[in-house]
């Protein structure tokens, strides 16, 4: 089968989307039926007879949709809980404190670049993005400048959920995991500083002002956060490297504040339970032995022999969905179930696209189509295809919103373009994780989940609008590492 063909797909979602005369959900099915076909149609070809086939084909194909709901449950279970958490918090009227003026800009960034990476890290799945809008939310920003800030809590996703896609990924290409985690958070020293343009673009819109001391002091503040990331990953643990880190500087940035108000820290416990204890809950089922190994041992679940098993004790959507009950425990039954039936309404489209794009993302996989482009690319790009390394990475992360899923897809075909130019593999495989990564707070489900969270409804083109430069910031960081590597190649430096 040709590149055209099983190129279809993706160029068919593309140019629905742009259309912008399909939802998102639609374009996804699109391109997903499109994918399928793709998948099968070289299946029936290389058979002697179809029609005796079809059986075991559709049976193949049926195998491959069953994977691909099982990778996308693990993410739809997340948006379901962590819209029933938001919802259940709310209605206790728990709602986060308003900030005072003079204490937005500072507050937006301690919620965007620290709790939410923070709340990210040490669960993963988007939860993050929970944690960062309801802090944003009481601010009174515009919703869709909320909206994309609250993308901002996945600019770790490369250690979100204990760093498992980034582990994943170093499984791939037989390195260690602190290897792959160490390269990726040197490169996190250049990325950070250049979404800064970003962020300070969107609070200018959202009507609050940075002088040149709050920008250098953001500066600062995201390079620290990246040399806390290294040491983490070198000396103390790659699962641990953005949970502590930005622990570490959250505490050191908000610490001193809180002591000095005299007022604050038993007041902000009584609101904040909720998020500590999810926190303290899925930290304690990972890091704290014995019970790391009995949660990690009973009540998973594994249909598919070892394809992404569910810890169910450890699982994001499970401590959300406890909390949430122990929230609605005191309201009448009445109100609880208003709250309960909401939160499910709200999340059938988000939870409905995540599914869609990742049995997209599965049938583009299993039909070749990646790896084809990747070496058709490679043909005629020759040495100079890495230069595509930090697009294919986004690309990837976004399509199919996992960076375990970004890294399997894509690992292999950027190790041969790292090949074929020269450079270091581990320093190309640290570029796929990072891009992949962080590109996943562009994938639909995320979007529609944020669009969800502050209010919107069809307001999902204006969100992506303004998330866009976060992706294009990271790809050209990147891209300026391969360039300058590969100039330091070039005069023999290295």
């Amino acid at each position: 089968m040709t590149l055209a063909f099983h190129m279809m797909p993706l160029v068919g979602t593309i140019l629905l989307l742009a259309s912008r005369r399909v939802s998102l959900l639609a374009a996804g099915i699109a391109g997903m039926a499109l994918a399928l076909v793709t998948m099968v149609a070289p299946m029936l070809a290389v058979q002697p007879s179809a029609s005796s086939m079809l059986g075991p084909v559709l049976g193949a194909a049926a195998m491959k949709a069953g994977e691909g709901a099982w990778l996308a449950w693990h993410a739809m279970s997340i948006i379901g809980a962590g819209l029933l958490f938001h919802r259940a918090f709310e209605a206790r009227g728990t709602q986060t404190a308003a900030v005072a003026p003079e204490n937005r800009r500072r507050a937006v960034f301690v919620a965007c670049f620290l709790v939410g990476p923070f709340a990210e890290s040490v669960t993963g799945f988007g939860v993050g993005l929970v944690v960062a809008l309801a802090m944003l939310r009481a601010m009174g920003l515009p919703p869709v400048q909320s909206a994309v800030l609250g993308l901002f809590s996945q600019i770790l996703a490369a250690w979100g959920a204990m760093g498992v896609g980034s582990r994943v990924g170093a499984e791939l290409i037989g390195v260690s995991f602190t290897e792959l985690g160490t390269a990726s958070a040197l490169l996190m020293a250049v990325v950070l500083p250049c979404l800064l343009p970003v962020f300070w673009g969107l609070i200018h819109s959202s009507g609050l002002r940075s002088g040149l001391r709050d920008r250098a002091t953001d500066v600062a503040l995201l390079l620290c956060l990246a040399g806390l990331i290294w040491l983490t990953n070198r000396f103390v643990a790659p699962e641990l490297g953005g949970g502590l880190a930005t622990a570490i500087l959250l505490l050191a940035v908000e610490g001193p504040r809180l002591l000095r108000s005299g007022t604050g820290v038993r007041e902000l416990a009584d609101r904040l339970w909720p998020y500590g204890l999810l926190i303290a809950g899925l930290m304690a089922t990972r890091l704290l032995p014995p019970l790391s190994d009995w949660t990690g041992q009973w009540l998973v679940l594994d249909p598919f022999g070892g394809l992404a098993p569910l810890a169910l004790l450890r699982h994001p959507a499970t401590w959300l969905v406890l909390i949430a009950g122990i929230l609605l425990a005191g309201l009448p039954r009445n109100e609880a179930g208003g709250v309960v039936g909401g939160a499910l309404r709200a999340a059938l489209v988000p939870m409905a696209a995540t599914l869609v794009f990742v049995e997209f993302a599965t049938f583009m996989a299993a039909s070749g189509g990646a790896a084809m482009f990747g070496n058709a690319w490679r043909d005629v790009a020759g040495r100079f295809a890495v230069l595509a390394s930090p697009v294919f990475g986004a690309a990837a992360g976004m399509l199919t919103g996992s960076n375990t899923a970004s890294n399997a897809l894509m690992m292999h075909i950027q190790l041969s373009l790292a090949a074929e130019s020269g450079l270091p593999s581990i320093l190309i495989a640290a570029v796929q994780t990072i891009a992949g990564s962080i590109c996943t707070m562009l994938t639909p489900g995320r979007i529609v989940l944020a669009a969800g969270l502050v209010g919107l409804e069809r307001s999902e083109g204006a969100i992506y609008r303004r998330a866009l430069p976060i992706g294009l910031a990271t790809i050209l960081a990147l891209l300026a590492v391969i360039v300058a590597m590969a100039g330091v190649n070039a005069y023999g430096l290295a």
